[in-house]
């Protein structure tokens, strides 16, 4: 618990250096994504080792932004969208703890190449809001639709933890079929839903291992079969 503590603070220190560059994350406009986002759609939160941004365009401006006690790990562009990846190395607890931020450009390129693009409506729909990450921190954060399709397109088994939690405290997005339209597939959507999301909150293991990572005893048998509920009507 202290190394976790201990890089989300060197996180935070990340984040503000970041506003102070950007004029508060609004020239290029950059929104949280994540881990970290989650905790303004949750009361609870879980620790993050990295650190996510998602922007339309300027990652060359954030390029050159790069503290000097910072690499640069990965630059690459595929095709019209971009990723960038800074690590720092911290001695925490008598151990080398990486901490590492990423920014994605344009587009947000999944494991199995699904792709959620950063659109105008994307940017103009994010809030700004007040986070703890290490200490306050005020960030852009995507609106409960795009942040729920994000989380549906990666689909790893934290994200289908953060899936149930999200579906638990402020159900199903509105419009989210349209939405999904807009900024990736449809079909991508209603897949991983019926092939991988839904079958995972269903297996009888998955209560321990929600209950594991929020470290929180309210969500019973009665809440997730509601959120099993509400996420079948979306197929």
């Amino acid at each position: 618990m202290d190394v976790m503590s201990e890089r989300e603070l060197e996180i935070g220190k990340i984040i503000r250096y970041l506003s102070s560059k950007t004029g508060g994350f609004e020239d290029p406009k950059l929104v949280l994504i994540g881990g970290y986002a989650l905790r303004h759609y949750v009361p609870f939160s879980r620790y993050s080792r990295d650190c996510d941004f998602a922007l339309k365009q300027g990652i060359e401006r954030i390029k050159g932004m790069k503290p000097a006690n910072m690499t640069q790990e990965i630059f690459e562009r595929k095709d019209s969208s971009a990723f960038m990846r800074w690590v720092k190395i911290t001695e925490i607890g008598g151990k080398k703890v990486k901490t590492g931020v990423d920014f994605m450009e344009a587009g947000i390129t999944g494991r199995e190449n699904e792709f959620f693009g950063i659109d105008g409506k994307f940017l103009e729909s994010a809030k700004k809001v007040t986070l703890h990450i290490g200490t306050d921190c005020e960030v852009f954060v995507p609106a409960y639709a795009d942040m729920f399709l994000l989380k549906v397109m990666s689909a790893r088994r934290s994200d289908i933890r953060d899936i149930a939690a999200m579906v638990w405290k402020n159900g199903i997005p509105g419009n989210i079929m349209e939405r999904a339209k807009e900024a990736t597939r449809e079909g991508i959507v209603r897949s991983k839903l019926e092939n991988q999301i839904i079958p995972e909150i269903s297996d009888r293991l998955f209560m321990h291992s929600f209950r594991g990572t929020f470290v929180i005893e309210s969500f019973g048998e009665k809440e997730l079969r509601d959120v099993i509920r509400k996420l079948k009507a979306v197929i």
